[in-house]
Parts: C-alpha cells; structure tokens; sequence
C-alpha cells in the first residue's frame, strides 16, 4: 500500500461519514469531523494497517490496542476493508474479516472467526467475506468462513453462520411478549 492509497482509503471514510450524516465538507467540517470516536478509530486502523502492508510489526500491533483502549472496537491490521466504511459507534465493534466498499457496522456488530481451523475463503482462516454495500445491524453476529453478498442487509442481533446471497435480509427471531 502507498502513501497515496491510505490518504485515500482514509478520505473514502470521512466523505462516507459526512454523507450519511448530511454534512457538507469543508475544511473546518473536516477538522471537526476527523475527531469524532469513530473517525479516530478508521484513522488508527488505516495507519496501523499501512505499516503492517510496509512491514512494521509492532507499531501496528499498539496502534490497534489503542483503538480497544480508546474507543472499544477490535480492528487489527490484518483486516481488509475496502473504500467508505460507515461505523456510527465503536465501542463492542469487533472485525475480522475481509469489508467490500461502503459497508456499514453498526454498535456492538461482531464480524469474525472460528476456530482458526477452518478453512479460508480469503480472508484468513475462519473468517468470513462481506461484499460491497452491507450492512451490519446493531449486535449482529458472523461468524465463520461464510461469504455475504453485496447489497445484504444482516438485520439487528442476528447470528450468521451461513453464505447469504446478494441483496439478500437475514434477521433476528422476533421477539414474544409473555
């Protein structure tokens, strides 16, 4: 990864951030925006991961325990996110995996691996693969080498364990009054 692909990696998520938030960028707007948690986070994931693809390795390592330390969300460098995440809230957030373009992760969302033993579909071993355009709703759960289709919507504290096509909804059992 060059200088120039991080910069530009990083910029993809303010401008995601501005735009789902209605804001119009502008040098102050970008200022102010660069220290929302959220934006921090996507900042010392980008450059953790940056140094990890120059061949860094511990430097990257303290920058992904900061982000725990500071905003509660486990995103190492070994995770591969595309262009324009969307994170509205960071703490509980857990990543790894590989992130298509523009996807969304909403709080406590939980993206990850199994044992380790399983096989890889390229994102590592026992972890899962999100195209472009998903959406991961609040306390949702993949888990596993599983592949989620661009443009699917994984709904508020479902549990994945299962490929899910594009352009597909997968939710929650719905809940009883007793």
């Amino acid at each position: 990864m060059t200088l120039r692909q991080f910069i530009d990696l990083f910029t993809s998520d303010m401008a995601r951030f501005a735009e789902h938030n209605g804001i119009r960028l502008t040098l102050i707007k970008k200022i102010s925006i660069f220290f929302m948690p959220s934006i921090q986070a996507l900042f010392l994931y980008r450059l953790g991961r940056f140094l990890y693809l120059r061949g860094w390795p511990v430097l990257p390592r303290m920058l992904f325990t900061i982000n725990i330390l500071l905003w509660g969300i486990e995103l190492p460098p070994t995770t591969r996110i595309g262009r324009g995440l969307y994170l509205p809230h960071t703490v509980g957030v857990t990543i790894f995996a590989v992130l298509g373009d523009r996807c969304t992760c909403y709080a406590q969302a939980a993206i990850g691996g199994g044992s380790g033993n399983e096989k890889d579909i390229g994102a590592g071993p026992g972890l899962p693969v999100l195209g472009d355009f998903v959406q991961v709703g609040a306390r949702a759960m993949i888990v596993g080498p599983v592949r989620i289709g661009s443009g699917s919507l994984i709904g508020a504290n479902a549990f994945v364990t299962f490929d899910v096509p594009e352009s597909s909804t997968v939710v929650a059992p719905i809940g009883k009054l007793l």
